[in-house]
């Protein structure tokens, strides 16, 4: 006889924890983009959502997310010092030659800011 998975909804929030994230977003600029970085958590958006952007004179743009980027590295405790390489600065810290870590190598890893990548709404 098999027992019944323990499933448990999610925590309601209880004001302790922040309704969102910070993460960057990707204005659509020519053949380039201008990254900006929020300057409190809000909620991430998600691909296909509209972004409206308020100015300074209160005119509106409105964008469309095309694309959610999440990077993930592995965790500083388990990365090589800088400091302990021969030529310093070496901002990777990996010995010259040695084959690049594996994905999850080490066990524990950690995540940078969400890129979201806007496109122009016509």
């Amino acid at each position: 006889m098999t027992e019944a998975a323990d499933v448990t909804e999610p925590d309601e929030p209880d004001g302790t924890w922040p309704s969102g994230m910070p993460y960057t977003v990707h204005f659509p600029d020519g053949d380039g983009y201008i990254g900006a970085d929020l300057e409190h958590p809000a909620p991430l958006p998600r691909v296909g959502d509209t972004v409206e952007y308020l100015d300074e004179t209160g005119a509106t743009r409105h964008f469309r997310v095309r694309e959610v980027v999440h990077t993930l590295q592995s965790s500083a405790s388990h990365r090589p010092r800088v400091e302990d390489e021969d030529a310093s600065p070496d901002a990777l810290a990996r010995v010259h030659g040695e084959p690049p870590e594996r994905p999850g190598e080490g066990g524990v890893i950690r995540a940078g800011l969400p890129k979201v990548i806007l496109e122009a709404v016509e």
